[in-house]
């Protein structure tokens, strides 16, 4: 449904306030008490005050959910690091801030490149490194010393070159 500024006469998409709790009647009396200059400030939309609906789909929703996901499972692996060092720790690292990683690059590169030839490489080039630290990761926690013990020690290369000295 749609509402128009008579005194601007914009149209205006009132599908975008019912998922933000705004119910479109109240949208709508808003809109004739202050003016479409108002609404625009008032949303932080730079845009004139044409707003688009903002249906998101399935597949889009579950990835948002899977990010958010990853973050908190990075908290908690960060915590557990700190707290229990242990392999699981050392692998749950191994996937998690690599996969925080790409998502984060993925979404700089989504909005501020904007050549079609880069747009196709660099998501298979970014999924190709993701991939490959997290084996190379998973391979150094199993055959080495692990992602917590490679961290405590670069912490501590200061105190043992002065303790040489």
């Amino acid at each position: 449904s749609s509402g128009i500024n008579a005194e601007y006469g914009e149209t205006i998409n009132t599908n975008y306030f019912i998922q933000t709790n705004l119910r479109p009647a109240n949208m709508l009396a808003l809109i004739g008490r202050t003016g479409c200059q108002t609404l625009r400030h008032s949303i932080k939309f730079a845009s004139p005050c044409t707003i688009q609906s903002a249906k998101l789909s399935g597949s889009v929703v579950t990835h948002w959910k899977a990010e958010r996901y990853v973050s908190v499972l990075s908290a908690a692996a960060l915590i557990g690091a700190v707290a229990y060092p242990c392999l699981a720790v050392d692998h749950a690292l191994a996937i998690v801030m690599p996969l925080h990683t790409h998502w984060g690059l993925e979404q700089v590169f989504t909005d501020y490149i904007h050549i079609d030839i880069l747009n196709k490489i660099i998501p298979i080039l970014l999924k190709i490194l993701t991939g490959a630290t997290i084996v190379v990761l998973m391979y150094f926690n199993q055959h080495d010393i692990g992602i917590v013990q490679a961290c405590k020690d670069v912490w501590n290369i200061k105190r043992v070159k002065e303790e040489e000295l």
